[in-house]
């Protein structure tokens, strides 16, 4: 498994990489399948943020936490994700997916910021702030929920592997659950 350490307003120390690194390594032993992990701390407001997102065969599981220590913060995020990919792999038992052909990573899933003009007296409202891409890799629509619960979204894109097309699923405020299908 790839593992990648950033920080976003402070400095990783190795003492923090090889921490990490050694949690991750007891998350590979849940599920064997993870293909990647991003690890990121960031301070805000004297605390200590992390947030971490890992790729497993082709689905997306992310986990964060704020605390005033930094191990702390990890040992939360790393739990969470040990709930979730616990989750998953007994979804994949319960289907037999477990045992079919490895299902192939998606391409790699690539943000960027749009760089922000120059700020007015007057903020205006409404304005796009952030560009996401992402490959539509075909899944059924059990597989999408299940991939907006894991990452705690309320409305997930994908492309419908039965009908070949692009659809939105989407939580409803009564705990249901929504599906988008577009006519183009």
């Amino acid at each position: 498994m790839d593992i990648i350490v950033k920080g976003t307003n402070m400095d990783v120390q190795e003492s923090m990489r090889e921490y990490v690194t050694s949690k991750l390594t007891k998350l590979e032993r849940f599920f064997h399948r993870l293909i990647d992990t991003t690890v990121t701390f960031r301070m805000e407001r004297g605390r200590v943020k992390v947030e971490a997102t890992t790729t497993a065969s082709g689905i997306v599981i992310r986990g964060e936490a704020i605390a005033h220590d930094w191990r702390t913060a990890v040992d939360s995020v790393m739990d969470k994700l040990e709930r979730q990919v616990k989750k998953y792999k007994g979804k994949l038992e319960g289907r037999g997916a477990l045992k079919a052909s490895e299902i192939p990573p998606p391409e790699a899933v690539s943000s960027s910021l749009i760089p922000s003009s120059e700020k007015s007296d007057e903020e205006e409202e409404g304005e796009v702030v952030r560009t996401k891409e992402f490959v539509l890799r075909p899944m059924s629509v059990e597989d999408a929920i299940l991939q907006m619960e894991m990452l705690g979204h309320s409305f997930f894109i994908f492309k419908d592997m039965d009908k070949d097309k692009v659809q939105v699923i989407y939580k409803r405020s009564d705990g249901d659950y929504g599906l988008i299908d577009p006519i183009y």
